[in-house]
């Protein structure tokens, strides 16, 4: 008895002793026959690693230039009691499916970082309960572009196993040590949505609410590996908002990689025309530096949202009484004497009312009767080149109850909808001018926002709109004001507001705008500024989106819903209205028949 139980003690603390040991290291168990065909289980780990021994470093980790050679070791562990046989080779990473860090299997070729680590050994043979260090070198090529690289080293062991069915199946346990490598240049940190879809799912209840499933994607278009912090909110057009319960961050985003999200939205209102808002705050992954510019990307997107059940019971309601005025009308008939008939000019003035009354029904939305006033916007400087920093002025103050602000370009090149330059930021973040209302200098210069849109050459007349918006969700706009700026010549621009606006009255030179609170003016070539980009000071970042906040597709950043469905909705609704309407005109012509 004494002998079981300490066995089984022995056991324990054997099993914990493995779990302790690689600290910093990836390990694997094999199965049962380990491949090599002896019985006991085999587990096996890799540690970045000195000549001699291992050391505490999480991960590999490097910072050079192009055609930099780095030197180094990995140290591979058997803590199993047989030898083992193990293959080591480098691999590219990529971020999965749910934003979580992987390497790409051992017969994809790698065409990164996994391509530049060269091996000593390619297989090691590894004793019991031992570790072997094998050297490597890693060759940054001289063409290599700035950024990150993220790649890893693999310990592979290739086993025979079956699966539940007994089919035998060759089993690769793999564990790896991350590679991260950052090559001097300029860094891009930016992220863009993509693909941004709302399905509204309804109710039985008339009065109730329903619930919105929410699609997007989010991917790194910039050359630095990047977390994020995700806002998604779903606002109907009464202004409520409803948002997903939980929604996580991203911690760790590779360039060029993308993640799809997926959440559902309870509580939302079905207002026939609802919105949908993402914003995606980038952040530094743990561990990295802080970058000075983290642009605020902001998608938003109208989706339809019918509530069939309230138009269900309206339309029955109508019918219901449309039914008893008839049926009263028709009994008061034939209790008394033949009514005159009426006189066709006033059938057509009670058709013209009722047709009036669904043409306001179909034809006055909410989103016409909140049109907004336009005004007049100044682009400072007047006249400059494509690789000069930009400036908004408007003509006078946003209305009060504004909160926020988003600016988008219009013109040759650029998407239909317009591409977003400032992304839905709190008006706060600006400054204001005397006599003149909010003063916006843009992040971008004019060529990076026409290279972000797949094209070089700039030429015509480009227009930015700025949008006063009564909240980050509220996408109705309280004012609009309008400038732009004209490509005359190649590369060069001048003032073309006059030529874009309508010619009511001429347009003074508003003074140059200030730069907003909070902010330092960089001059071209001074410090600060990298390859053509104004680097905006840590402060202003919440209200600058990246150029690549807009799909190259085209869409605009608040779409109009399905035309069929919202049409259908309107209608039914109209045709409630009507019904309505025409009963209460034969109830009228009855009693005033009756009164003659």
């Amino acid at each position: 008895m004494i002998t079981t139980s300490a066995r089984r003690i022995a056991a324990v603390l054997a099993a914990c002793l493995l779990a302790v040991l690689p600290a910093t290291a990836a390990s694997a168990a094999a199965p049962a026959d380990g491949g090599q065909g002896s019985p006991g289980r085999t587990t096996f780990g890799v540690q970045p690693s000195a000549a001699k021994k291992p050391d505490a470093r999480p991960n590999f980790s490097y910072g050079a230039t192009p055609g930099a050679l780095v030197k180094d070791h990995i140290a591979v562990f058997n803590y199993g009691r047989k030898p083992l046989t193990l293959r080591v080779y480098a691999q590219d990473a990529f971020t999965t499916d749910d934003g979580g860090f992987d390497l790409f299997a051992a017969r994809h070729r790698p065409a990164d970082v996994g391509s530049w680590i060269k091996l000593r050994r390619s297989e090691v043979k590894v004793p019991a309960r031992s570790r072997v260090i094998v050297p490597f070198t890693l060759t940054v090529p001289a063409k290599a572009t700035p950024g990150d690289h993220t790649g890893g080293i693999v310990a592979s062991l290739s086993a025979a196993g079956a699966d539940r069915k007994g089919n035998k199946v060759a089993l690769d346990q793999r564990v790896g040590a991350r590679v991260y490598l950052r090559v001097a240049g300029a860094l891009t940190p930016r992220l863009a949505v993509e693909d941004l879809r709302t399905v509204y799912h309804g109710t039985a209840n008339p009065f109730g609410t329903g619930t919105a499933t929410v699609t997007y994607t989010v991917r790194n278009t910039g050359n630095v590996r990047l977390a994020a912090h995700q806002t998604v909110g779903v606002r109907d057009g009464l202004g409520g908002t409803a948002e997903p319960a939980e929604l996580r961050d991203l911690p760790e985003l590779l360039p060029g990689d993308s993640v799809s999200v997926k959440v559902r939205a309870d509580g939302v209102l079905p207002a026939f025309r609802d919105t949908t808002s993402v914003t995606i705050d980038p952040q530094p992954v743990r561990g990295d530096i802080q970058h000075r510019i983290l642009p605020r990307v902001t998608r938003t997107e109208a989706f339809t949202a019918v509530p069939w059940a309230f138009l269900a019971l309206l339309l029955l309601l109508a019918t219901a009484v449309t039914f008893l005025l008839l049926r009263r009308r028709r009994r008061r008939r034939t209790e008394s004497a033949p009514v005159r008939s009426v006189s066709r000019p006033k059938q057509a003035v009670g058709l013209a009312a009722a047709t009036l009354l669904a043409a306001a029904a179909v034809g006055g939305t909410p989103e016409e009767a909140r049109a907004a006033d336009a005004g007049r916007l100044t682009v400072t400087p007047a006249k400059g080149s494509d690789t000069q920093p930009i400036t908004l002025t408007t003509e006078a103050p946003c209305p009060t109850r504004t909160a926020n602000v988003i600016a988008r370009v219009t013109g040759t090149g650029f998407p239909r909808g317009g591409q977003i330059v400032v992304g839905n930021a709190p008006l706060a973040t600006y400054g204001k001018v005397p006599g003149a209302g909010p003063s916006i200098p843009l992040t971008y210069t004019m060529r990076d926002y026409a290279s972000t849109a797949g094209f070089t050459t700039l030429s015509g007349t480009y227009t930015f709109t700025v949008s006063c918006l009564k909240g980050p969700f509220d996408q109705r706009s309280l004012r609009n004001f309008t400038g732009s700026l004209r490509f005359a010549k190649e590369h060069a621009y001048r003032d073309g507001t006059e030529v874009a606006l309508p010619k009511k009255a001429p347009v003074p030179q508003s003074p140059a705008a200030p730069t907003p609170r909070g902010s330092t003016p960089t001059a071209p070539g001074q410090p600060g500024q990298s390859q053509g980009l104004p680097v905006p000071v840590p402060g202003e970042q919440g209200g600058s989106a990246a150029p690549g906040a807009v799909p190259a597709d085209g869409t605009q950043a608040a779409q109009e819903p399905a035309p069929a469905l919202t049409a259908w909705s309107v209608t039914g609704f109209g045709v409630c209205l009507l019904a309505l309407a025409t009963g209460g005109a034969l109830w009228a012509r009855g009693r005033r028949a009756r009164s003659e």
